[in-house]
């Protein structure tokens, strides 16, 4: 049984860019990349924090010589007081200051000025040197308050930050978990909004390659434009799906391969530094208990609340929807122009839709099933990006759903009618500016 025309060039556009380097180099380079970055910003996060010795020189005893540690705190930090000044060449050169990592000097001053100045022998991390300034400007507060008369138990229950949050009138113990699940939504938006935005261009500039080498004028006499159009944005939309795959795959199998190798314990949040988990003193934004909290939440809605295969499915689904439509005006506009840079004009009409989609998606974010996303996620040409936020919150009635592809797919239909009517007439066209004045007319012809 013979091959049909639009197969064959199916397989022509598919094989010769599977075996480009670029292709091979890129669909293995991508994933050690990401999981290697993962793995390094996990690394960062679970490697233990080096306690630093901090040498305070209070020669007017400001701090009495102490600093307040909560009960449970454990600090990144250590402090030793010396009433007397240091100066730099002592804290370099003398044997008894050796083992101090940081010289902090506190002048009569520090209450009025409010400038304190220290140096270190190794630079600490933001983490520790924010624990330093908040400890010892919370001393320091501490000694004013004291001379104005109000007692350290006093000042420090004054001292401990209100916990404030707003929750919507309907809250319920769903809400949140809908809330991340959103952002899981989100993220699979921003993929779909990438793969459409790179693969499509490809598009564009497979059929510029041809026209202006005249390749296509050999191509178009055996096969209709038409097909020959549909052959190229299904090929380029299969090696992206090929690609995606493969990225897939080689990731998780990295990923298991380094977290039974070298990060065997990463996953267990207990080992995961935050700049929560340095302590519960007054003055910080958040406890580790609520940040335990916050993670059993992330670990439910990611565990229990995401449909994961309806996710993936519409995921797959909408991004071959959204692919085939944007493909479809990509490669109209490639026909209609002898160059890439002659493309500008012309993109603005066709990059907008997808652009406000993304800050739509954006937009939205808290609010699913507000007017503003119910629209985008039915209008065509922002749909597969808005609605698997939509999706993700499991709150979607499936006949939207329904709805939506039926219009996508409707769109997509039409746009490729349009399109195919202007590529047969702009792919043999040269030497010329297009406007989308003329454009519009060939759709006539």
């Amino acid at each position: 049984m013979k091959m049909s025309k639009i197969g064959l060039v199916i397989g022509r556009e598919y094989m010769s860019r599977v075996r480009k380097k670029t292709f091979i180099l890129l669909t293995i380079l991508i994933p050690i990349l990401v999981v290697g970055l993962m793995f390094l910003a996990m690394w960062l996060g679970i490697e233990k924090t080096k306690h630093v010795k901090v040498l305070v020189a209070d020669p007017n005893g400001l701090c009495e010589g102490e600093i307040f540690i909560g009960q449970d705190e454990n600090p990144p930090a250590t402090f030793y007081f010396y009433e007397d000044f240091v100066d730099s060449a002592d804290f370099a050169g003398r044997a008894d200051f050796q083992e101090y990592d940081v010289l902090i000097a506190l002048n009569p001053e520090v209450i009025t000025n409010k400038k304190i100045g220290g140096l270190y022998r190794e630079q600490p991390n933001s983490e520790t040197t924010t624990y330093i300034r908040n400890k010892l400007e919370l001393r320091l507060e501490e000694y004013f308050a004291k001379h104005k008369g109000v007692p350290l138990e006093t000042y420090r229950e004054i001292r401990t930050p209100t916990h404030f949050k707003l929750k919507a009138l309907d809250d319920s113990p769903d809400k949140e978990l809908q809330e991340i699940a959103q952002v899981i939504g989100l993220v699979f938006s921003i993929f779909i909004f990438i793969f459409i935005l790179v693969y499509a261009a490809q598009v564009m500039r497979s059929v510029i390659e041809e026209k202006t080498s005249r390749v296509v004028e050999i191509i178009v006499s055996s096969i209709q434009p038409r097909k020959l159009m549909m052959g190229k944005i299904v090929a380029v939309g299969l090696v992206g799906m090929t690609q995606f795959l493969i990225w897939i795959i080689l990731i998780s199998v990295f990923m298991v391969v380094l977290q039974s190798t070298i990060f065997p314990d990463f996953s267990d949040p207990s080992n995961w530094q935050g700049i929560a988990e340095t302590g519960n003193v007054p003055g910080q934004i958040q406890t580790a208990m609520e940040t335990s909290g916050e993670r059993s939440i992330w670990a439910d809605a990611i565990y229990h609340h995401v449909d994961w295969v309806a996710l993936i499915i519409l995921f797959l689904i909408y991004f071959i929807g959204g692919y085939l439509l944007y493909g479809s005006l990509f490669a109209m506009i490639g026909s209609a122009v002898d160059s890439e840079t002659d493309t500008q004009q012309l993109m603005l009409p066709v990059m907008m839709p997808l652009m406000f989609s993304y800050l739509v998606s954006i937009m939205i974010m808290g609010n699913p099933d507000g007017g503003t996303a119910i629209a985008f996620s039915h209008i065509p040409f922002s749909s597969p990006i808005v609605m698997l936020q939509r999706v993700a919150t499991g709150t979607v009635p499936f006949y939207e759903v329904l709805i939506s592809l039926a219009l996508l797919i409707a769109t997509f239909l039409m746009t490729t009618y349009l399109a195919g009517k202007i590529y047969r007439v702009g792919i043999l066209m040269y030497g010329k500016k297009v406007s989308w004045k003329e454009i519009i007319k060939w759709i006539r012809y």
